[in-house]
């Protein structure tokens, strides 16, 4: 079964309403992604590929994406004590996660020890991660950015989702990053730009990395809250709706789906 984009939002709009808790508008900016991801590569089976959302915040579109194949039967325990679905992704409770992560700026580093695994052991694995543009003003980002080139790691897809919103506000006004490709690039990646809400994109993009003997990093443009026009803002990072509100987004999110 093929999931759609459209159809993951709206659960994690159900999932956020229904517990008044939880993030929004960094799980509308991914849902194109992973969609793509979940429909074409096997990120179940624990020995296939892996999947890295070291911006764990935005695990909701996961589950969402989880329930939409079969692999979630409910998601009505989402942020519950003692429920496999965590508030952000927990390894040790619901196995279809290859990291647990919350705590930003770790899952590159995390990414790389799989990736290196799969090349000691010659398999043809790919490890994909997903970075928050705010998150990667943490200094470990960096120092990972620097690693992955020496290893020749081009079975390492790294995704950094460019919504230009954080916590407290846009991106350019607590730390402006500059210019993220030429960054990356200069550490030694290749890396592309591309509109992280097209799916065709997304798929030409990750076959670069079929040519390469470098890692690749797919800076997405993105909008936060994307989806829902007045959720299009850094306040619906980690903002519930009112009855209101949420009534208004499932309208939005059907009207678009058609």
């Amino acid at each position: 079964m093929k999931i759609k984009a459209n159809r993951i939002r709206k659960h994690v709009l159900d999932m956020v309403y229904n517990k008044q808790s939880g993030h929004i508008g960094g799980c509308f900016s991914i849902a194109e992604l992973i969609t793509y991801l979940y429909n074409n590569y096997d990120l179940i089976n624990d020995k296939k590929d892996k999947l890295i959302l070291s911006k764990g915040h935005a695990v909701p579109i996961i589950y969402a994406a989880l329930y939409e194949l079969g692999y979630l039967t409910t998601l009505e325990n989402f942020r519950e004590v003692d429920s496999p679905l965590q508030g952000h992704p927990d390894k040790q409770r619901l196995k279809y996660m290859h990291a647990t992560t919350g705590a930003l700026g770790q899952g590159l580093s995390i990414s790389i020890g799989h990736a290196i695994s799969y090349k000691l052991q010659n398999k043809k694995n790919k490890v994909f991660c997903i970075l928050g543009d705010g998150e990667i003003q943490e200094g470990q980002i960096w120092e990972a950015f620097m690693l992955a080139p020496k290893y020749k790691l081009n079975n390492l897809i790294c995704f950094i989702d460019n919504n230009k919103a954080q916590n407290d506000g846009y991106v350019k006004d607590i730390l402006d990053m500059g210019d993220i490709k030429k960054k990356v690039e200069s550490f030694g990646w290749k890396a592309v730009e591309i509109n992280g809400h097209s799916q065709v994109e997304i798929s030409k993009a990750v076959d670069l990395a079929n040519n390469i003997d470098i890692p690749l990093c797919i800076i997405l443009d993105t909008i936060k809250g994307k989806g829902v026009s007045f959720m299009e803002k850094p306040e619906w990072h980690s903002k519930a709706p009112n009855k209101e509100q949420y009534e208004k987004s499932i309208k939005e999110l059907k009207n678009e789906s058609n």
